[in-house]
């Protein structure tokens, strides 16, 4: 009898065990689902921004593209090595800076479409410079491109993205409440939203360690 009550007893934890390890996939799932449309949002003003940097420079004048083309030569393929520190520094206030406007508009609440700014753009500013380099450089400047370009944005690109992500989410889940529901809203997401900005600062680093000197040398075995 002790026998058959302990089996029937493992059976049934067995039983909850599974359920409940169900419902967590299913609450995972469900998470995601609920977050695709932000994303898609997000994706949407990112590829907006590039189209826009893409016919930004499509639209220059004949004087205006022989002065960047100038540019280009002087300084990607001059001899001189550039100061990689101070490279490094600058790509980290700038993106850097960019992630803290993304934190601070998901927390204001109303300063959402800030976030929206952001990945418009980074997405114009990868866009002109891409078209520019095809256009001046054309098929050395597609491996210019894969060199000097997409190695750190495989890093900041989708950094931004989670980002954006969950400032928008904070921001739309809250918007609409009353004060006090705010507050509350706030006080329980503050926590978690704050810590994964930390975890993707942390990876924006590593995407402007690659950008200040992993690509100059990268950029190197063309120039």
């Amino acid at each position: 009898m002790d026998i058959q009550i302990n089996v029937r007893l493992d059976l049934i934890l067995t039983d909850k065990g599974d359920t409940m390890r169900t419902k967590s996939i299913a609450n995972i799932v469900n998470n995601n689902l609920k977050d695709l449309p932000i994303l898609l949002i997000c994706l949407f003003f990112f590829m907006f921004g590039l189209s826009i940097g893409i016919f930004g420079e499509i639209l220059l004048s004949a004087e205006e593209k022989e002065s960047l083309q100038s540019f280009i030569d002087l300084n990607l393929f001059s001899s001189q090595i550039p100061d990689l520190p101070y490279v490094f520094l600058l790509s980290i206030i700038k993106n850097l800076f960019l992630l803290i406007v993304i934190a601070v508009s998901g927390l204001t609440i109303i300063g959402f479409p800030a976030t929206l700014l952001v990945l418009i753009y980074k997405g114009a500013a990868l866009g002109f410079t891409s078209s520019l380099l095809i256009e001046t450089l054309g098929t050395k400047g597609i491996v210019l491109i894969l060199l000097s370009l997409v190695p750190q944005n495989i890093v900041l690109i989708p950094v931004f993205l989670i980002a954006a992500v969950a400032s928008l989410k904070i921001s739309l889940s809250i918007l609409g409440n009353s004060p006090m529901d705010i507050k509350k809203g706030l006080r329980e997401r503050a926590g978690s939203f704050i810590a994964l900005m930390f975890i993707l600062s942390i990876f924006l680093v590593g995407g402007c360690l690659i950008e200040s000197f992993i690509s100059p040398f990268l950029q190197q075995l063309i120039v």
